[in-house]
């Protein structure tokens, strides 16, 4: 994250194929249905994901073309997410449970009833919990089809992957060391075959 306002980790991405030629028509549209959105403080959802503007993460509005900075589209993936520690979460169940088997006199509560006791109590608590949110972003120069994104986090690039499938129906390809070559030897009018035969060199001088 931070792409923009200074260094950082990001892995790079190609997209898969050229893009179709009415590719700019209701590409306004395309983000805003998934902008980012805020998380409902009623929803039992932990987590929200979606598009901001790359200078202000508080703005998911995209009223005009903030994103698009030809040849490049400049977005950040908006990341929310709440989380109810696991010993706070026993420990509220547990106190539940005994004022329910005090204030109904029961020795036990069966395991249905301390299931829907559990997802009460997460409830309430994710209603009390504070987002915490996280940016990262991303430039698409579309004329070439290269990505950056600002992470390396396997988890995250595979959200960010799916993410950009479900708003532009464009697949990425991640780009490794091979990859570059193969573009490169391509280029210059050769077969991304003669890679097929390289192994690892010995930068030790050793035999």
């Amino acid at each position: 994250m931070g792409l923009i306002s200074g260094s950082g980790s990001f892995t790079r991405y190609l997209t898969d194929g050229a893009l179709p030629e009415n590719f700019m028509e209701g590409l306004s549209e395309k983000i805003a249905r998934y902008a980012f959105r805020n998380l409902d403080e009623k929803s039992i959802d932990e987590r929200s994901v979606g598009w901001v503007n790359v200078m202000d993460m508080f703005d998911s509005r995209f009223a005009a073309l903030e994103f698009l900075k030809e040849p490049y589209i400049t977005m950040s993936l908006r990341v929310d997410e709440r989380k109810i520690p696991a010993t706070a979460l026993k420990q509220y169940c547990l106190e539940a449970e005994e004022k329910i088997k005090k204030d109904e006199n029961l020795e036990y509560l069966p395991k249905n009833r301390r299931s829907d006791i559990k997802d009460g109590v997460r409830l309430r608590l994710l209603k009390r919990a504070i987002p915490v949110s996280r940016c990262y972003d991303m430039i698409w120069n579309y004329s070439t089809g290269l990505i950056i994104f600002g992470s390396t986090t396997n988890r995250l690039c595979d959200k960010f992957v799916e993410f950009f499938l479900q708003t532009f129906d464009i697949q990425l390809q991640a780009i490794c060391p091979y990859t570059l070559a193969s573009r490169v030897i391509e280029k210059e009018g050769s077969s991304p075959d003669l890679l097929d035969g390289l192994g690892p060199s010995n930068s030790s001088g050793e035999k």
